[in-house]
Formats: C-alpha cells, sequence, structure tokens
C-alpha cells in the first residue's frame, strides 16, 4: 500500500464512526441565526416569485409580438400594387389567377371546337364564327362572347 492509501482509510473509518453523533458546536441553537436564515429564505423565494412574474410578463409580450407578426407576415404576402386602380381589380377579383386562366383556355378551346364543326358543315367563315360564338354564349353565358374582331383575331 501506498503512504496516501493509508491515510484515505483512516478519514474514512473516523467519518464513518462519527457519522450518528453531533458535535455541540455543531448544533445551532441560537435563535438569531435561525432567524437569520428564515429571512434568507423568505428573501430568496421572493425573489423567484418576481422572476416568475417577469417571465410570465416577457412571455405575454413575446405571444403579443408574434401574433402582430403574423398579421403583418399575411399583408406583406399580398402584391402591392401601383395605384387604386391594381387595388380594386384586386378587389373584384374573387377567384385566383390559375382558375381565371383555366376558365379562359376551356372557354377558348370550346370555341376554336365550334369553329371547326361549322367549318366541316360547310359553312363560310363569318358565319362559323358567329355560330361559334353564340355557342359560347350559350354554354358559358353572354360575358365569354366576342366581338367580330376579337373572332376574327381569334379564329384565324
Amino acid at each position: 500500500m501506498f503512504y496516501g492509501e493509508k491515510k484515505d482509510k483512516k478519514l474514512k473509518k473516523k467519518l464513518k464512526q462519527g457519522k450518528g453523533k453531533l458535535k455541540p458546536a455543531d448544533v445551532v441553537s441560537d435563535d438569531s441565526a435561525i432567524q437569520t436564515l428564515t429571512q434568507k429564505i423568505q428573501k430568496l423565494k421572493a425573489e423567484l416569485e418576481e422572476r416568475d412574474d417577469v417571465i410570465g410578463r416577457l412571455q405575454k409580450r413575446l405571444k403579443k409580438a408574434e401574433s402582430k407578426s403574423g398579421k403583418k407576415g399575411k399583408k406583406e404576402k399580398k402584391p402591392k400594387g401601383g395605384g387604386g386602380a391594381a387595388r380594386l381589380l384586386r378587389a373584384q377579383q374573387s377567384t385566383r389567377i390559375g382558375v381565371v386562366q383555366k376558365e379562359a383556355w376551356k372557354q377558348h378551346g370550346f370555341l376554336r371546337n365550334r369553329y371547326e364543326y361549322y367549318m366541316e358543315d360547310g359553312r363560310d367563315k363569318e358565319t362559323a364564327r358567329a355560330l361559334a360564338d353564340q355557342d359560347l354564349r350559350d354554354a358559358f353565358g353572354d360575358k365569354a362572347g366576342y366581338t367580330k374582331l376579337e373572332l376574327e383575331d381569334i379564329l384565324s
């Protein structure tokens, strides 16, 4: 055995023997010491409560800030157009642009098919265009129709 190990064993043995025994110097019987300890405990508890309050207030602020930033984020996502006309046009749009384009292609395809049908039936171009436009208006409503010049450009 080494010299240091022998000392450690002796210290451990002394600690084991003295575990259940308290020396008179270790016993605190002074009332003032007890009072100071209870006062320190109360102060620490008060500090903890204050910190909890601060944490609660900061969490509320954070939630408010997040909700405000969420609202701002939605507003920022909207494209900001030039003048009042752009805003008015956006406000009047009830559907998304992709849906509108799809509907326009559908109407254009219908118009083209009806025009080709009347051309194969032996009608002249002007009559075939007018009949195809009338079929388009019947199928999709009057807003779907075109003028003679537009029909000439589309169905040439």
